[in-house]
């Protein structure tokens, strides 16, 4: 099996390389009549790099080709290196935190995970792709994505799967790689972290030669956390070199490693204490319920890939890319499987009861994505299409391991393990193949019109396997689903447009099986948006509207019949309307804001029909106000403060009233000096360190000692807590 998975991986990158060369001989050979290159939408690659403030000029995630984001007919959204220094992101999730329709610490603050919900629909696991290659998280093998490594952030907002395969129907996050360039550049930059600790970063480019260039970016940080028990770091290097011989012919090949001491900071802390009133007092994100002694999270990353591209004339361009990356995953941790009070007082909530968790997972995924992109030219239209074929196969195989471990009074934080049971082990192996064929254009019709479209068909398959203490089990599942996309825009010579796209879409096959035994069917989700953008002419500013109505079908349900199985049945809807705006005035004086207002609701269901989704907010609003002093004395001073709101939510799908978490209002604030090549940033996060409830959970009440009340047995996840970075960085 890993043979053929490598001979389907390999395989391409021959074949690419063998046309390539026949279509060099055959212009070389005769003369042929070339159709003059047409780039759709005004954007080209060059105007990926076009920032105005933290307004972009274009984005590739919506149409696998650079598409100007005003008049693409797709939400997205693009942070840039800019954004994230200044509003002083860490990672993924924090980062995209200012993005309309994004909920970002939808579980509350976990240094495992980047956890994030795009419109109503969790994203993480199935949404995260690097340099459009998907990243998948299968069992708990998070792969984990360095900042300084990335040239921007891409958030496409509605249902992808005629671009990109199975995946859930509200977007999908694409973190965009730096790559080699041919003049010669660098950036140094030390760090410094409010927890302790800081970090050195090196990213180098240049050429070698007139046809070689280089890149090498490399990380090192250890620093300290919210919780004085955890600590972290970090050791990150990724080397890549691209070939251009001619303007015809470009090959980057890359690589990267990454290490990562993670340490466990996903703390649940008692209920009664967090969300209610609790006599002992009231517990803060720095209260560590964990064991100090036992909180092990390893990550070990490795990535080797390429990108080719190569023009065989006559307006058609070959583009080929792949990539392999393994996650090599240990876990030797202690988490709360409970809480109780261990007096009689109602709500003296003081201790907890451990569970000893161990995982040692291997996670290795392999995608490869050929295609033929056409330039086309005709009449008053000058249309781009890409036909080609993809493939995605990953491989998990982990073993996990659990044991309650005792009980630990909180206040004391001694651990009695005179209650501590045996370890119950469990395996489960796993293989999951999708190959897809797909076919995305867009046309520019005349001045006004814009025209946007994918079909695409995908075969997936899994395969599981898993052995316990309740015995072994063997899964096969093979489904295929066609997903299709259309979307119009109209633009205004004034930088109006306004647009409207409708799509089908479809996710992986859930796991289980139904009352019969049989496998799980995918689910299928259709969507539509209408929307507005209003980009002044001459201006980097950027406004945008967009109202959408998304439908998911097929979603789990316990069977009532056989326990342990499903019945697919559910339905749940997603409604909104996003509005998102970036302007920098000629005064110094820049903005950047968005708005969410979104009915997510569960609109099938045989016990929570009407109810709202778990963990999604109806309002979600963000503000960015930043400004660059004018005057001679202070130039290249600039201050920052932005707000982000989160409305409140349930934390369950049965919108259980006590455990519905609170609204919430989140300070930030930078500082910035640039002088000659060099740049200090002083940025906060959570300036005021609110502590706020999150999302909270009922606990494992069959944990409980009798006698005691059950009803307390449950625990809060508190949001991320005030971050403080330092940061002097040199060009040159």
């Amino acid at each position: 099996m890993l043979y053929r998975t490598y001979v389907l991986s390999i395989g391409p990158v021959a074949l690419t390389f063998a046309l390539s060369a026949s279509a060099v001989s055959a212009q070389t050979a005769e003369a042929e009549t070339v159709l003059d290159p047409i780039v759709v939408a005004s954007a080209d690659d060059d105007s990926l790099d076009n920032f105005d403030g933290y307004t972009a000029e274009a984005a590739t995630s919506a149409t696998r080709t650079p598409g100007d984001l005003r008049t693409t007919p797709r939400s997205v959204s693009v942070i840039g290196e800019d954004q994230v220094r200044d509003q002083g992101a860490r990672s993924i999730e924090q980062a995209i935190g200012y993005v309309p329709g994004v909920m970002p610490q939808t579980f509350g603050s976990d240094g495992r995970y980047d956890q994030y919900a795009i419109r109503g629909f969790d994203a993480q696991n199935a949404g995260y792709y690097r340099d459009g290659l998907p990243l998948r998280t299968f069992g708990y093998a998070a792969w984990r994505t360095e900042p300084f490594l990335l040239d921007r952030i891409e958030v496409l907002r509605g249902p992808t799967a005629d671009l990109y395969g199975a995946n859930e129907p509200g977007g999908l996050v694409n973190a965009i790689t730096k790559r080699p360039e041919f003049e010669q550049s660098g950036t140094a930059r030390g760090s410094l972290f409010g927890e302790g600790g800081g970090e050195l970063a090196l990213d180098v480019t240049g050429p070698v030669s007139d046809d070689f260039a280089y890149r090498l970016t490399g990380v090192f940080n250890e620093s300290g956390t919210a919780f004085e028990e955890v600590d972290q770091g970090r050791i990150f290097f990724a080397p890549s070199v691209t070939w251009q011989p001619s303007d015809a012919t470009k090959l980057t090949i890359y690589g990267q490693y990454q290490k990562d001491d993670i340490g466990d900071t996903y703390v649940l802390l008692p209920e009664y204490g967090t969300q209610h009133t609790n006599p002992l007092g009231q517990y803060g994100n720095d209260f560590y319920t964990g064991n100090p002694d036992r909180n092990t999270i390893e990550s070990e990353q490795s990535y080797l890939g390429y990108e080719f591209e190569q023009d065989i004339g006559g307006g058609r361009t070959l583009l080929s890319r792949a990539r392999i990356a393994t996650n090599d995953w240990y876990n030797e941790t202690s988490y709360v499987g409970a809480f109780y009070a261990s007096s009689a007082q109602p709500g003296e909530v003081d201790t907890a009861i451990m569970i000893d968790f161990d995982v040692d997972q291997e996670l290795e995924q392999i995608s490869f994505d050929n295609g033929v992109q056409q330039e086309l030219s005709f009449g008053n239209v000058a249309a781009t299409l890409i036909a080609g074929v993809d493939y995605y196969k990953v491989t998990s195989d982990y073993d996990r391991s659990s044991a309650i471990a005792g009980h630990k009074d909180l206040e004391s934080g001694t651990l009695d393990t005179s209650e501590a049971s045996p370890a119950s082990a469990s395996s489960i192996a796993q293989d999951v193949a999708q190959t897809g064929v797909y076919l995305v254009g867009q046309a520019e019709i005349g001045t006004d019109w814009v025209l946007n479209g994918g079909l695409r068909y995908d075969d997936v398959r899994t395969d599981i396997a898993s052995n316990s203490a309740f015995g072994s089990q063997e899964q096969s599942n093979e489904v295929d689903f066609t997903s299709a996309s259309l979307g119009l825009s109209y633009n205004f010579v004034n930088g109006m447009t306004f647009y409207g796209n409708a799509a089908r879409s479809f996710n992986l096959p859930p796991s289980g099986v139904d009352s019969e035994g049989n496998t799980l069917d995918v689910q299928e989700s259709d969507g539509f948006e209408l929307g507005a953008r209003f980009q002044p002419v001459g201006t980097g500013s950027l406004f945008t509207l967009a109202v959408f109505n998304i439908t998911k079908k097929n979603t789990l349900q316990p069977s009532p019949s056989v326990a342990g199985t499903y019945e697919q049945i559910g339905e749940v809807k997603s409604r909104g309307l996003e509005l998102g705006a970036t302007r920098r005035f000629d005064n110094g004086i820049s903005v950047l804001g968005s708005y969410t207002f979104l009915n997510a609701e569960i609109t099938e269901d045989a016990t929570n029909e009407g109810n709202k989704l778990a963990r999604v907010p109806s309002e979600t609003a963000a503000l960015w106000l930043g400004y660059a002093f004018q005057t001679a004395q202070l130039e290249g001073l600039r201050l920052g403060v932005g707000a982000r709101y989160v409305g409140d939510r349930y934390s369950d799908s049965a919108n259980t009233e006590s455990r519905k978490a609170p609204a919430s209002t989140l300070l930030d604030a930078s500082v910035s000096y640039d002088w000659g090549d060099w740049n200090a940033t002083l940025a906060a996060r959570n300036l005021a360190d609110e502590s706020k409830v999150t999302f909270c959970t009922a606990g494992n009440v069959a944990l409980v000692p009798a006698g005691n009340n059950t009803e307390e047995a449950g625990g809060c996840a508190l949001g991320e807590g005030r971050t403080v970075t330092l940061s002097l960085t040199r060009t040159f």
